[in-house]
C-alpha cells in the first residue's frame, strides 16, 4: 500500500528534531504513506530519498546547482530549498517540503526558492515525484546510492552547518547511512541520524 497527500499550506509544518517549517502558500508540501515487508533501514532511507530528489531538482532546474546537506536537506546554488523529514511506526511516512515561489528569512542555513533562478512547473514537480518514487520493496544497490549522495554533496560541504561542531574531514556516509568524519587524529567519527518513531 502507498498513497500521496498534498498540502496547499500547513499551520504546524515541521522539520527534523521537530523545528517549525515555514509553509508559505505557493510552496510544494507533499507527504507519502508506505508499508513495506522488507526491513528498510532509517539511514539508507533517508539517503536514498535525498538522492531521488536532488535528481528530480535537477531535471527541472539543469542549469542550477543542486546539491545536498546531511543528511537530505536539498541545495539549489548552496541556499537551502527543500527538505525530507522521515517518520517511521507502523508505517514509513516521507514528507517533503520545497520552496517554489517563497522562502522564510533568518534561517540557520541561508534558504531560497526554485522560482528565483528559473520557472517551475509545481504541478508536473509533483507529478514526477509520484510518478518515479522508487518501490520501497526494491531497494537496489545501496553502494550505488551513497556514491550518488556523495556526489551531490561534496561540494557544497563549506555551506553546512552541522548542530555538534567536529573538526576534521567530511568522507561521506557508510552502508547504514550515517555520516563519516575524519578527525584530525585519523579516527573515524560515524555521525547518526535521527529519526521520528
Amino acid at each position: 500500500m502507498s498513497f500521496w497527500v498534498q498540502s496547499r499550506y500547513q499551520i504546524q509544518g515541521r522539520g527534523q528534531r521537530g523545528r517549525k517549517w515555514d509553509s508559505s502558500p505557493g510552496n510544494l508540501f507533499l507527504t507519502g504513506c508506505f508499508s513495506s515487508s522488507k526491513k528498510i533501514l532509517p539511514g539508507q532511507l533517508s539517503i536514498l530519498t535525498g538522492v531521488f530528489f536532488a535528481k528530480i531538482l535537477k531535471q527541472f532546474l539543469p542549469a542550477q546547482n543542486i546539491a545536498l546537506k546531511w543528511p537530505n536537506d536539498l541545495l539549489l546554488n548552496r541556499k537551502k530549498c527543500g527538505g525530507i523529514l522521515i517518520e517511521i511506526d507502523e508505517y514509513i511516512y516521507i514528507g517533503v517540503g520545497i520552496n517554489i515561489t517563497s522562502h522564510p528569512d533568518n534561517t540557520p542555513m541561508q534558504a531560497t526558492h526554485l522560482q528565483a533562478c528559473d520557472p517551475v512547473d509545481t504541478n508536473a514537480l509533483i507529478l514526477k515525484i509520484i510518478d518515479t518514487f522508487p518501490n520501497l520493496e526494491e531497494l537496489g544497490n545501496f553502494e550505488k546510492v551513497r556514491h550518488q549522495w556523495w556526489e551531490f554533496a561534496k561540494d557544497s560541504l563549506s555551506c553546512w552547518r552541522l548542530r555538534e561542531p567536529i573538526k576534521g574531514d567530511i568522507l561521506g556516509v557508510d552502508e547504514q547511512g550515517q555520516l563519516l568524519i575524519k578527525s584530525k587524529n585519523g579516527d573515524i567519527i560515524k555521525r547518526h541520524q535521527t529519526f521520528s518513531e
